[in-house]
């Protein structure tokens, strides 16, 4: 199976493209140039693998949370490239993928991630290592730092994501102190794969133009109060 995987959730535009055993990687911080490099790219992809486009099985995307505009840019990419080969997608949580990423470095079965949101707001979410695969347990949201869920404290976690420069109100809200903390840390392409390789086998793929993205934002918002 041949497979193209694409995340723009975030300042480094993320490509990576399976074929067969051998995986080519094209992954570079742009910034907000996503618009501009990320079709060139791909087609640099197919060129190193020598295969053309037709040749795509699967494509799998992060599906978010992060950047608005990188998220939209990455979708409409997903959407009009599958539509056009009539190939299936898959969606990643972005932020599993990271925790995939820790979990495959590190040989940790417990990461807690949380990205920088606005003010003092995370996106926040927590994963287990069940079968290899990065699990989330509950699910993810973004939250004030200080009303993050609280975590099991019988587990060793791990902590990685901008959103822990907020340790304090962090470790409070969860109960935990992490055995160890990335601030920075970007996903690996090969793990986006992985994880989309597993949701495809659960029947989560669909076809490209459904592709949609996760802003998180939307499922917590808060109500205005009413004018008195």
């Amino acid at each position: 199976m041949n497979i193209l995987a694409i995340d723009t959730s975030t300042p480094v535009c993320m490509l990576g493209l399976k074929v067969g055993d051998k995986l080519f990687t094209n992954s570079q911080r742009v910034d907000r140039t996503h618009s501009k490099v990320v079709l060139p790219r791909i087609l640099g992809l197919l060129q190193d693998a020598s295969i053309d486009k037709s040749d795509i099985d699967l494509i799998v995307y992060g599906q978010g949370p992060g950047s608005f505009t990188g998220l939209r840019i990455g979708v409409g990419v997903v959407q009009g490239l599958g539509f056009g080969l009539g190939v299936k997608a898959v969606g990643v949580s972005s932020m599993a993928g990271i925790a995939q990423t820790v979990m495959r470095r590190k040989q940790v079965d417990h990461v807690l991630v949380a990205l920088t949101a606005r003010n003092k707001e995370v996106y926040f979410g927590s994963y287990s290592r069940q079968k290899e695969i990065a699990v989330v347990n509950g699910s993810e949201g973004v939250w004030e730092a200080s009303d993050v869920p609280a975590q099991s404290l019988d587990l060793s976690w791990s902590a990685v994501g901008s959103g822990w420069n907020l340790i304090d109100e962090l470790t409070d809200a969860t109960g935990v102190v992490p055995i160890g903390i990335e601030l920075e840390l970007e996903p690996m392409v090969e793990d986006f794969i992985v994880l989309g390789q597993q949701r495809a086998s659960e029947g989560f793929s669909t076809d490209a133009i459904d592709a949609i993205p996760e802003y998180l934002r939307e499922q917590v918002a808060t109500p205005p109060k009413k004018q008195s």
